[in-house]
């Protein structure tokens, strides 16, 4: 009889609908994107307005000297960038869900009444300690999420949420880089800066080539004024390039031995790893790091937005919230009995030393 009243007085709807986050969801779910999505228009802005320059005004001079390539070979890099972008701002960067008051997501949970229900458990600040190669980490708990995070988890502050394997949140795209869409982001800016390095040399190359054939006729410093008079956008692209590379291409640079080192931009910033046993989570050899820093991204995902969370109607408006929303007042008699028994055996827990796990109690 009990059950089916915890059955009836529960209402289910998907995650996405209750999930508070600075991040973006669209289209019911099927879209989730960073926190600041202005950023990303202005990189994207950044990304496409040149390109649009290469194809209006430099393409047609490199197909005057049958050099098409040029462009086909700027058309794939311009395609690659834009999907390893596009994968990187849409995907899941680890993010683990938060424990909220409002929600509860094994509908199960629902039948079993909460124990202690006046504790508010986003404030439970225990710690917990383990050992990884010598090494001792402790198992830090955040009072925003409500969940003790894993070893080189961090929360992000710009997105509000708890991210495995953070490794920063990227102030260009809007969006936080973790376990799962690093290696994205990785191929990314690689992608970025050899095309950088491309319209570099291309457009370089084009202007010394034209200056030679004009300086047959005229001196050298006059070719090259009327070739840059001529085609004024050659020495615009030679400059954004030369100017974004210096920064783009050292931060692939700094990523790849990043990568290397199997560390993370967090890790390195904070400077954890200046000990003598150095970073345990480094591997015996690059490739190994390689392997463990840019594979296995679909083996590690808690967030599920389109998966059904159940809120009891009865605690709905209530203004006590306890991660099951159910109503002790009825049985509060047979739970003052049971939280008695329960300080009675952490009583005993506390002397014998011993951390036990109570699996289920009898009433």
């Amino acid at each position: 009889m009990q059950k089916q009243k915890y059955k009836d007085s529960k209402s289910s709807r998907y995650l996405y609908q209750i999930w508070q986050t600075e991040n973006k969801i669209l289209c019911n779910g099927k879209i989730f994107t960073g926190s600041e999505n202005h950023k990303l228009i202005a990189s994207v802005s950044f990304i496409t307005i040149p390109s649009i320059l290469f194809y209006i005004f430099m393409s047609p001079e490199f197909a005057k000297t049958g050099q098409n390539g040029y462009t086909v070979v700027f058309v794939l890099i311009q395609i690659t960038i834009y999907v390893f972008l596009s994968i990187t701002v849409c995907m899941d960067p680890g993010i683990i869900p938060k424990i909220r008051p409002e929600y509860e997501m094994n509908e199960e949970l629902l039948e079993v009444p909460q124990k202690y229900s006046k504790v508010d458990y986003r404030f439970i600040m225990d710690s917990k300690m383990f050992t990884i190669k010598a090494h001792q980490f402790k198992l830090k708990y955040c009072a925003t999420c409500a969940i003790y995070r894993p070893a080189r988890a961090s929360h992000c502050p710009s997105c509000d949420n708890c991210v495995v394997r953070f490794d920063h949140h990227c102030p260009w795209i809007g969006q936080c880089i973790g376990r799962r869409n690093y290696i994205y982001f990785y191929f990314f800016i690689m992608s970025v800066s050899f095309k950088l390095i491309f319209v570099f040399g291309v457009c370089l190359s084009y202007i010394v080539d034209e200056s030679k054939k004009r300086s047959a006729t005229m001196e050298t410093s006059d070719a090259i004024s009327e070739t840059l008079a001529y085609n004024p956008v050659s020495i615009i692209l030679v400059i954004y390039s030369f100017g974004f590379s210096c920064f783009v291409v050292g931060l692939w640079l700094f990523h790849t031995y990043l990568v290397f080192t199997n560390m993370t931009t967090n890790e390195y910033l904070k400077k954890h790893w200046i000990v003598e046993s150095k970073n345990p989570f480094r591997r015996q050899n690059i490739l190994k790091n390689i392997v463990n820093v840019l594979t296995c991204i679909t083996q590690l995902k808690f967030l599920e937005l389109k998966q059904c969370v159940y809120e009891p109607k009865e605690q709905m408006h209530s203004p006590i919230n306890t991660q099951n929303h159910l109503n002790e007042g009825n049985d509060s008699s047979k739970y003052r009995e049971e939280d008695k028994i329960q300080v009675e055996y952490r009583g005993k827990q506390m002397q014998q030393q011993k951390i036990q796990i109570i699996s289920e109690i009898q009433s």
